[in-house]
């Protein structure tokens, strides 16, 4: 399927979903591939209209399609209060090929979230980082004590998935890219762990268990070294008494 096919699928939906009942479209659009699409690539659209919706997933002509929907309030809820959402949202907005609806209405709230002061956006992030990493680093060793390879194997994308979408929001970016390829544009951010990227390609390329294990551990503790660095160290509670509920 040619990138004209491609577009024309897209703008049908985009203008069927514009004329649901009920609907309130602000924007709809295709999410543009970094690389030129092949054949076998999903199309992705992205929907920013009221009422709340729920995604959709369907083929068309032998591609996957799926319909991301979120409302205007939810959208810039996202943009003023960053959480671990923030980068796929906003790479999805800057990737936004507009079929339907204003492209201004996208051009603001990309403006807003690079308006977003830093101490600001540090202090918002601060709560989620927990969140990344962490748990399955933990999983990660868990998994290793037991002598669990495939486990360990299988948790290392997941892993560096998961430190890709920390280094984003350490350093207010959103990715360009889809899959390693995000990965490999992290190598290029002005915040990043000592050694990020030969320790990442060592990871990848890593099969012996304690080598995973040993490589895992060398970047989560330079992790840790940016975090401290960046004055978003997360806190350690000995007691449940301190944990903030």
């Amino acid at each position: 399927m040619d990138r004209v096919v491609r577009q024309q699928i897209a703008r049908d939906l985009c203008h069927r979903l514009a004329t649901r009942d009920g609907e309130r479209l602000i924007v709809a659009g295709m999410i543009e591939s970094a690389t030129l699409p092949n054949e076998f690539d999903p199309l992705a659209l992205l929907v920013i209209s009221t009422p709340p919706r729920l995604c959709q997933s369907f083929l068309v002509q032998g591609i996957t399609v799926t319909v991301t929907t979120i409302t205007p309030d939810e959208l810039t809820a996202v943009v003023r209060t960053p959480d671990v959402r923030w980068p796929q949202w906003l790479g999805w907005l800057a990737r936004l090929q507009v079929l339907v609806g204003d492209d201004s209405r996208v051009q603001a709230w990309l403006a807003q979230a690079r308006a977003l002061p830093e101490r600001d956006f540090y202090r918002r992030i601060a709560p989620h980082m927990p969140q990344l990493a962490f748990g399955c680093y933990g999983a990660l060793r868990a998994a290793a004590a037991r002598r669990q390879e495939r486990e360990v194997r299988w948790l290392v994308p997941i892993l560096l998935t998961e430190l890709h979408t920390a280094l984003c929001l350490i350093n207010r970016r959103w990715s360009s890219h889809n899959h390693i390829d995000a990965l490999v544009e992290s190598y290029h951010f002005a915040l990043q762990p000592r050694d990020w990227p030969p320790l990442v390609e060592a990871l990848l390329a890593a099969s012996d268990l304690d080598e995973i294990v040993r490589l895992a551990g060398t970047i989560m503790g330079n992790y840790w070294q940016l975090l401290v660095r960046c004055e978003l160290t997360v806190e350690q509670h000995q007691t449940t008494a301190t944990v903030p509920l």
